[in-house]
């Protein structure tokens, strides 16, 4: 049974990949309505549930480890809860895990993330990430230039049969993030050319000590 602080993990893929963070929430939020699962609301004229979620993603970014907490106020069964939400959401979109919350959302630091370009060849691609992998992006300041170079931790590179396949750690915490589409846009500079056919799959997510978060 769990109750209180409680954290749902979720994966979100396929085609769910190009629904926004802002739908995502939506979709949630109903099947838990629908589910009967007991979220405490917010106090004052508009209530609303109180759900945390990790990083939002970006569009076009698959997910087998996203995280949403929420805390409870009745004891429930995990596993009959757990297929109650499932009944009441795309294939697509599935939770994975109910369980009490333990470390905080905002401890994760770093990601594992699967690149897979069906247009590049392995050799392409490692001489694409050994160069330069600044890029420009907006702030509050303005147009600043990004390093991504200082902000990844470790890679492999790969040839399958569905093209190159890139396996990566990078910041993926509240004060150093990379966005995993910026990291295709250095490597398509560097490759002088767009890369058409490409997937990303967010695999695991990571404390600052290495262990994987949960």
């Amino acid at each position: 049974m769990v109750s209180g602080q409680v954290r749902i993990k979720f994966y979100k893929i396929g085609d769910l990949k190009f629904i926004s963070h802002l739908d995502l929430c939506r979709t949630l939020r109903g099947a838990f309505g629908r589910a009967g699962v007991p979220i405490k609301y917010s106090e004052g004229f508009n209530p609303h549930p109180k759900m945390v979620f990790t990083q939002p993603l970006s569009i076009g970014v698959e997910s087998i480890s996203e995280y949403v907490d929420i805390p409870f106020t009745e004891e429930r069964d995990p596993e009959a809860l757990k297929a109650a939400i499932n009944a009441e959401l795309p294939s697509l979109l599935r939770v994975v895990e109910i369980y009490p919350r333990g470390k905080e959302l905002h401890e994760v630091v770093t990601a594992d993330y699967r690149f897979t370009f069906a247009d590049c060849a392995k050799e392409e691609l490692e001489t694409a990430l050994s160069g330069n992998l600044e890029i420009e992006k907006k702030s509050k300041k303005g147009m600043i230039t990004v390093d991504l170079k200082e902000k990844l931790r470790s890679y492999t590179v790969f040839e399958t049969e569905k093209g190159a396949v890139l396996c990566i750690r990078m910041d993926a915490g509240q004060t150093s993030f990379v966005n995993p589409e910026h990291l295709v846009k250095a490597i398509e500079a560097n490759l002088k050319r767009e890369l058409a056919e490409y997937t990303i799959m967010k695999e695991t997510c990571y404390l600052a000590d290495g262990t994987v978060f949960r």
